[in-house]
């Protein structure tokens, strides 16, 4: 080869080089420079809106947020491929022959993009939203972040409950917030058969007002919901207004109840 064409050569290797990178560059500035927009008071939005966006505004935001880095970093990389002419020429040469690989990676991927697609679903559709209190499957807690593919809960305990969107669309969730934080809160006791239940009733009206807050328009209620033939188990229903305290609460007023119901002597201790 003479001197003439490994200079040229040289020269098309390093051009091509220095186009994907400044694509590379270019691509990460864009997408760090959305990344900032849009997540600075809400891409602009309070300003035109004039007030904070609400929680259901916040999840969508985030979601676009996500969506658009992401586009702009799929744009950017592959508009930095294409700079070389052999990726072309080896992407025509490996679809000729890559059907199997493509079924098997099509299978592979498919969770992945059912994550994507269910995340984006649940930031639109909103059965959960950001700082949401939900429960799935008994385990209760805040709806801290919703990504592409994972939502991350933080549980009463501070644990992290990592779900996959698309298991998180295809459970039952109770969400406390998402209309009314107002819920009701029932505990189950079980009393002798042969015991008064109208003191009963008296005693536990009687802690649920000392212990939990009263409601305007939701009065407490103890009812009877099953008998056997040695025992009665009679049901406390009280109505809170933060969602988040219903554990507190549950092991607040079984215990309230009981200690009452013991000193009086309706049941008897261990």
């Amino acid at each position: 080869m003479t001197f003439i064409g490994v200079l040229v050569a040289t020269q098309w290797y390093h051009a091509h080089w220095l186009s994907a990178l400044i694509y590379l560059i270019a691509t990460l500035v864009v997408a760090r420079l959305a990344d900032y927009l849009l997540s600075r008071h809400g891409g602009g939005l309070t300003k035109v809106l004039h007030r904070d966006l609400n929680v259901a505004e916040t999840t969508r935001l985030r979601m676009i947020r996500r969506l658009a880095v992401a586009a702009i970093l799929f744009v950017g990389l592959a508009l930095a491929l294409v700079q070389f002419p052999q990726v072309g020429t080896l992407a025509r040469s490996m679809l000729a022959s890559a059907g199997i690989t493509a079924l098997v990676a099509g299978f592979a991927a498919r969770s992945v993009l059912a994550n994507i697609v269910s995340g984006i679903i649940i930031a639109f559709s909103q059965p959960v939203r950001i700082g949401d209190y939900i429960s799935i499957d008994d385990t209760h807690g805040t709806v801290e972040e919703i990504g592409l593919t994972y939502t991350y809960i933080r549980t009463l305990d501070e644990r992290r409950m990592i779900i996959p969107n698309e298991l998180l669309t295809s459970k039952v969730i109770h969400n406390y917030s998402i209309v009314d934080p107002l819920s009701a809160v029932q505990v189950d006791l079980v009393v002798p058969v042969a015991t008064d239940l109208d003191k009963v009733q008296k005693l536990a009206l009687a802690e649920i007002g000392r212990v939990a807050p009263a409601v305007e328009g939701h009065l407490p209620a103890v009812e009877v919901v099953a008998v056997a033939l040695d025992s009665v188990t009679v049901r406390l229903t009280v109505w809170l207004p933060d969602p988040t305290q219903r554990p507190r609460y549950v092991q607040a007023l079984r215990l309230a109840v009981l200690q009452r119901l013991q000193t009086d002597g309706i049941v008897g201790t261990a």
